[in-house]
């Protein structure tokens, strides 16, 4: 694998970027980046706390204040169970062999969603947008409560 699977992308206001979402969890405003795989991670610029969004879960788990991105992402990004979990770099490659490098702004979809019945195997992924994306999965959630 040639890169990491996640990128940053500078401070996005969330209720901008990820409206359907921002109310749901309050504590974060802000988006600083997400994985290729389509979590987002999260920053209360009110608090400095980082969190990594699930968006089929859904949910965030808190990593706790860091007075820079660049720590968050040393000390939580490059976590052993973040990589195995969250990042998942070798599932990743797979998917990028099989359909090819992100452009900007696209996630990896896996379709169904996982909590719609997918397998998540490389083979039922697509490529799409990641704004589009997380707004589709909060709707899809709630036709499926």
């Amino acid at each position: 694998m040639t890169s990491v699977p996640f990128r940053l992308i500078g401070d996005l206001r969330m209720d901008r970027v990820m409206p359907a979402w921002a109310e749901q969890f309050p504590p974060y405003d802000t988006v600083v980046g997400y994985s290729d795989l389509g979590y987002a991670f999260l920053l209360s610029s009110r608090t400095g706390e980082y969190g990594i969004f699930d968006p089929y879960s859904p949910g965030v788990k808190d990593y706790g204040v860091f007075t820079e991105v660049t720590e968050f992402v040393s000390q939580v990004l490059f976590d052993p169970n973040v990589i195995t979990y969250v990042l998942q770099p070798g599932h990743v490659a797979e998917i990028r062999r099989r359909l090819g490098p992100l452009d900007p702004d696209e996630v990896y979809i896996a379709t169904p969603y996982p909590f719609l019945g997918g397998s998540e195997s490389p083979d039922s992924y697509q490529k799409g947008g990641v704004w589009v994306f997380f707004d589709l999965v909060a709707q899809a959630h709630e036709q499926d409560s």
